[in-house]
């Protein structure tokens, strides 16, 4: 393997607080799965509890719905 090909075939991770970009030929020269093995965090994700009531959850839903009508025309 030559140091251009081994280059090409090292996946940058991202960089908290910066602006991150993959070509979507790199991506398929990686491989999608190798790629997403080694940029995603493996880690679970926890959603805050971002403190609404019941009622703002029920007219966010609603409102949910509404939208996904609308465009489903």
């Amino acid at each position: 393997m030559t140091n251009t090909t081994y280059q090409q075939n090292i996946i940058p991770l991202l960089q908290k607080g910066k602006t991150n970009s993959y070509r979507p030929e790199d991506i398929k020269r990686w491989g999608v799965e190798r790629f997403l093995d080694t940029v995603c965090s493996k880690e679970e994700i926890i959603i805050p509890v971002l403190g609404f009531t019941d009622e703002e959850n029920k007219r966010m839903t609603t409102t949910l719905i509404e939208d996904t009508k609308e465009h489903d025309i």
